[in-house]
């Protein structure tokens, strides 16, 4: 069993977390500000053996609420879409037993359609009303019939050349002639 936290909590979570941060921030920056300010004073005396060291760990702290911060506000967002991506998704229909019964019935009774094979026409008519004569031609690969082979290019050569295709597995049947360009 898989386990979810409610969306509601994970929200709560993440706003106590920023509402921390900031709160975090907020006190880092008067920590500056005591030390910047009021500790001149009282006697504090600037010296970049105690700044720089200073300075660095102000950053990196600061550098780290920030990424906290936008972490639990990049997560209250995934949050939120992914909800209402749930809404938008439709439920799966589902059926009352009854109506399933009856479906499995009317299945059961239809009886099985065969596939019918059309009756080969050796004459065919095209828009124009002109009767072409069609013949069955078998591929030698995947065995199909078929009267009409896709033309296509064949560029494994120098030059491209026409050559009939199996309309089923592509498989060459024949060349039809060389063409130029």
């Amino acid at each position: 069993m898989r386990f979810q936290l409610n969306p509601k909590l994970l929200l709560l979570i993440n706003a106590v977390g920023i509402a921390l941060a900031v709160s975090a921030l907020a006190a880092l920056y008067q920590v500056g500000l005591v030390v910047h300010g009021s500790l001149y004073n009282f006697g504090l005396w600037f010296s970049y053996e105690w700044a720089v060291p200073y300075w660095i760990y102000e950053r990196v702290v600061f550098a780290l609420l920030v990424a906290t911060v936008g972490g639990n506000a990049f997560s209250m967002a995934y949050v939120v879409l992914a909800e209402k991506a749930k809404e938008r998704k439709p439920s799966p229909v589902q059926l009352r037993p009854s109506v399933t019964r009856q479906l499995k019935v009317v299945e059961k009774e239809k009886p099985r359609e065969e596939r019918k094979v059309q009756p080969f026409k050796p004459m065919e008519v095209t828009d124009d009303g002109v009767e072409i004569a069609a013949l069955p031609m078998v591929c030698n690969k995947c065995g199909k019939v078929f009267t009409q082979p896709l033309c296509m290019f064949d560029f494994k050569s120098g030059k491209p050349r026409l050559v009939n295709v199996c309309p089923y597995c592509n498989a060459v049947l024949a060349v039809t002639g060389n063409s130029k360009g």
